[in-house]
């Protein structure tokens, strides 16, 4: 009775539970050269201090940064200056900072698949750069790419950059595919838990894993070329909507047969890579390197997504052959398509 009174527990706040604008990471791409330069592509949220953090707020994007004009565009540059200075602690803090969008008018904002609002701001200093640090606190960290490797400074952490252990792009490629869906995906969990909650049985996990990984791989490599593009206020609603649709398919007394239900999952497959390649568009970009680096986040989001049907069959296995295991599962499939109507309205909203 307590697992299940959990589940009911769980049903009801789960929809609570969403992440709107909480910025994980800022990154910068980092020569140094003589003097040195840090161009970092920084979240606009983070300039608007009552949205900094906040994670029921919405994430503001593009257009709402166009819509700004000169009078909201002023204060805006001049807080997130502030707030970069407040958090990044470079060269005795003797370094210049322009913002390259204002180079032309109108502004020329970065345009990346999640439809964020990034303001482009170049910092120079004196010299090389020999040290960097970042504060402390409630911030997100700070990804510095410098030729084909990525320092990360975590908050309150200080780097001699001359020894600092760099990772190569294709393990920070596949970091950032694992944690896109592991913690930092909330809709992408739920809906790998409802392809769960199908069947415990190991063909349906694999067919549908299969077809779910297809999918996405295809949309993904696309949308990052820059070969398709659907804005994200079309990706994000349907991406609550497939959890609703699969929890609820789940519950039905005579489920989908094996090819609609495949047919059903690579469909919303095809949804979920555009919402992967939004979310890791801030860094993966056509180029040089890029294959290897698409290949490598595929890899992470694949990870991930074997880290989590794994960890729901070992949770179970105690339970699924009980009388408790079918009204918990009934109570999770409701909890996911609960989640994922709430969020729906949100997105539309």
């Amino acid at each position: 009775m307590t697992a299940i009174r959990r589940c009911l527990l769980l049903w009801i706040f789960l929809p609570l539970w969403a992440q709107a604008h909480v910025v994980t990471q800022i990154f910068g791409e980092w020569r140094n050269d003589d003097p040195w330069q840090i161009e970092v592509l920084f979240d606009a949220g983070y300039a608007v201090p009552e949205l900094r953090g906040d994670a029921g707020s919405p994430a503001p994007n593009r257009e709402w940064l166009l819509a700004l004009g000169e009078a909201g565009w002023a204060p805006l540059r001049k807080e997130a200056e502030r707030y970069l200075r407040e958090c990044l602690k470079a060269d005795g803090d003797n370094w210049q900072v322009e913002f390259i969008d204002f180079a032309q008018h109108p502004p020329d904002f970065p345009e990346l698949l999640n439809d964020g609002a990034y303001l482009r701001m170049k910092l120079t200093g004196r010299g090389r750069l020999e040290a960097l640090g970042w504060s402390g606190g409630s911030r997100p960290s700070f990804v510095l790419k410098t030729d084909e490797t990525y320092l990360t400074l975590l908050p309150g952490q200080t780097l001699d950059l001359s020894s600092a252990p760099a990772r190569s792009s294709w393990l920070e490629a596949f970091q950032q595919g694992f944690l896109h869906v592991l913690p930092g995906g909330l809709d992408h969990i739920l809906f790998v838990l409802g392809l769960f909650l199908y069947r415990r049985e190991w063909r349906p996990l694999l067919g549908q894993s299969l077809a779910f990984t297809l999918a996405h791989t295809v949309t993904l490599g696309l949308a990052a070329a820059g070969v398709v593009r659907i804005s994200g206020a079309w990706v994000e609603p349907m991406i609550a909507l497939s959890l609703v649709v699969i929890a609820l398919e789940n519950l039905r007394a005579r489920r989908a047969g094996a090819p609609l239900r495949l047919a059903l999952v690579f469909g919303f497959g095809l949804v979920h890579g555009l919402g992967f390649a939004g979310a890791l568009s801030v860094w993966l970009k056509p180029g040089e390197g890029f294959l290897p680096a698409l290949l490598a986040a595929n890899l992470g989001v694949e990870a991930a997504q074997a880290a989590l049907l794994a960890g729901a069959w070992l949770v179970t296995v105690p339970l699924h052959a009980t009388a408790a295991y079918p009204p918990l599962r009934t109570a999770a499939c409701l909890a996911i398509a609960t989640a994922g109507a709430v969020w729906a309205v949100q997105r539309i909203g």
